[in-house]
């Protein structure tokens, strides 16, 4: 059965967004989509909640995607539809999107020089993007090798 949890957005103060879970174990839970908001993680990754109230976690597995998340100052919502198409030579599936922002889910053994290479050609098509691994840095901008 299908959840959602609400996991703590770094930076917010507090803030929260909802995740959809697959319950693996009480306090674990699989990742089923990438999440636009929420750092450190991607779909298929299996987390520990530490702390409802809170929404705080632990990566207990890395589940072997990267999240990548696009914005721009504009409306990406009219070029998903191109962007998905670009991304999809690494494998991409679109998780979620609002007007100026979406998030994808990528097989690491895409290789993060294709990834880069189709990130890069899908910001062609926007106005002032700006796009980011979710699940690849930690705060300090340190790769997390996870994938090593």
């Amino acid at each position: 059965m299908n959840n959602h949890i609400n996991l703590i957005v770094e930076g917010s103060k507090g803030g929260t967004q909802p995740v959809e879970v697959e319950l693996v174990s009480p306090d674990v839970y699989r990742i089923l989509y990438s999440p636009g908001f929420v750092e450190d993680i991607a779909a298929g990754d299996t987390i520990r909640v530490t702390n409802k109230e809170t929404g705080d976690f632990e990566v207990i597995e890395y589940g072997g995607n990267v999240s990548v998340k696009i914005s721009d100052t504009s409306r990406i919502i009219e070029k998903l539809p191109d962007i998905d198409e670009i991304l999809s030579s690494v494998r991409a599936r679109r998780d979620g999107n609002l007007e100026k922002v979406a998030v994808w889910t990528i097989p690491v053994d895409s290789g993060f020089k294709e990834i880069e290479a189709s990130v890069s050609k899908a910001c062609e098509l926007l106005d002032e993007p700006v796009w980011w691994y979710g699940n690849v840095y930690d705060s300090n901008d340190n790769p997390i090798n996870w994938w090593l």
